[in-house]
């Protein structure tokens, strides 16, 4: 199963943080990334990486830049960052990389796998035992159609701002203020896409 986390790592003194969907499987832990993405960069030179299990609040919020609380992990004399309100870290060392050429609905791309091996595993905090609500999934399937703006044009870029709409509303009903606000922000930005 995919799970979606979000990745921290540090390159040349800053942070950067990222939503991934991720595959566990014992220790080991497989994502993909697009070129042209930050992570994808930094990955691609450095060696490890922090799975940061957040809610799903902080999923969304992570697409837009790399503000936020960060603590820091020391792990084989290699500083890493990791999101301060995670419930559990997982530290990672990059053991294989592929890449490979990718056409699909959004156009041409490289992709790189990443395997990695967990080599460190800490709770942080304890998540809230809370009833689950619409908006958190509603949410991340925002912030997901968000992030593939840039990347479509046309009638498929108009397909995906209507979906956000279509799930906005729905937020509106059953989200809290804060889902409600970031929610705005992702409409915000898509007048920038027009």
């Amino acid at each position: 199963m995919r799970y979606e986390v979000v990745i921290s790592c540090a390159l040349d003194g800053g942070y950067n943080r990222a939503p991934i969907g991720v595959h566990f499987r014992d220790r080991d832990v497989n994502l993909y990334l697009y070129e042209g993405s930050h992570t994808y960069q930094i990955l691609k030179r450095e060696d490890y990486f922090v799975v940061n299990v957040t809610s799903p609040y902080l999923i969304a919020q992570s697409v837009y830049d790399d503000e936020g609380n960060y603590s820091t992990i020391e792990y084989n004399s290699t500083i890493l960052p990791y999101i301060s309100e995670a419930y559990k870290i997982y530290v990672v060392k990059i053991v294989k990389r592929r890449f490979k050429d990718l056409r699909d609905e959004y156009g041409d791309t490289q992709l790189m796998g990443i395997q990695g091996r967990i080599l460190l595993e800490r709770d942080i905090n304890n998540p809230p035992l809370t009833p689950y609500s619409r908006a958190d999934g509603l949410i991340v399937e925002m912030a997901v159609l968000y992030s593939r703006l840039a990347i479509v044009k046309g009638e498929k870029r108009e397909e995906i701002v209507r979906r956000m709409k279509e799930y906005f509303e729905i937020i509106k009903k059953v989200g809290d203020k804060r889902y409600i606000q970031l929610g705005e922000r992702f409409l915000e930005e898509v007048k920038k896409y027009k």
